[in-house]
């Protein structure tokens, strides 16, 4: 059984891929990938751990080296 915050932090970083937020130069705000920040801590510490890397106007990118 995977738990719920897992699942929650894949779910993130797949709506940012589907987004095409995968650099610097494509990176989405949150809203523009469909993730609400309100569930905040999962998003957090995907921040955290360099997973989602933030960019200037409160975009972000997933690295993929970090997401795997």
């Amino acid at each position: 059984m995977i738990p719920a915050g897992a699942i929650r932090k894949r779910a993130i970083i797949r709506q940012f891929l589907e987004a095409g937020a995968v650099s610097e130069e494509t990176a989405r705000t949150p809203e523009e990938a469909g993730v609400f920040r309100g569930l905040g801590i999962k998003f957090d510490q995907l921040v955290e751990r360099g997973v989602l890397v933030p960019c200037a106007g409160g975009r972000y990118y997933v690295d993929q080296c970090k997401s795997g």
